[in-house]
């Protein structure tokens, strides 16, 4: 099934755009200190992101990605997204699960930490007071779509330094924040 978006046709089942090339890919090796556990293969792909290309300043515009997280693990901790806050806390952000089995996790700032299930058809307006991740919990690749303004600002560096409130397990074959 495809949509129409803009000037891009989206694949719902893969959450590539036709005839785009992904914007970005993660590998464990840059995403190493995000987990609690050592790394070991530093060149498995983590996720890749696809979309709309953004733009800094001029006047705020709505844009649109897709992430596509593979399945994995470093020791009990599931793959994972960098996690951000938006500088501008007045601009959220819309998620739409495509694809796959996952967990958003959410942080206020004073780290109160927690976890929202993701699957097919789920949709999540994210505060943008709120940090935000995404963790695959499944054995596929979890895909979805994101919106947000263009002036929300993306602060990678509180969780880069401080990381989040709690951690996503596997505990006994359950995602579990610890």
């Amino acid at each position: 099934m495809r949509y129409h978006l803009g000037t891009l046709i989206l694949d719902l089942q893969s959450g590539i755009f036709e005839g785009q090339a992904p914007q970005s890919r993660r590998t464990l090796s840059e995403l190493a200190p995000i987990f609690a556990a050592p790394v070991q293969d530093l060149e498995a792909l983590v996720y890749e992101t696809h979309g709309c290309p953004g733009e800094v300043g001029g006047a705020p515009r709505l844009l649109y990605a897709t992430t596509i997280l593979q399945p994995g693990s470093v020791g009990r901790e599931f793959f994972m997204t960098r996690g951000h806050f938006h500088s501008n806390p007045d601009r959220g952000e819309l998620m739409f699960t495509l694809q796959g089995q996952g967990a958003l996790i959410l942080m206020e700032r004073e780290r109160e930490t927690w976890m929202e299930s993701m699957e097919p058809g789920s949709t999540h307006d994210i505060d943008g007071r709120y940090a935000h991740r995404v963790a695959n919990t499944g054995e596929e690749p979890l895909v979805f779509l994101v919106a947000w303004m263009s002036d929300c600002g993306h602060d990678y560096e509180n969780i880069r330094e401080r990381g989040f409130g709690k951690r996503l397990f596997d505990v006994k074959g359950k995602p579990t924040l610890v």
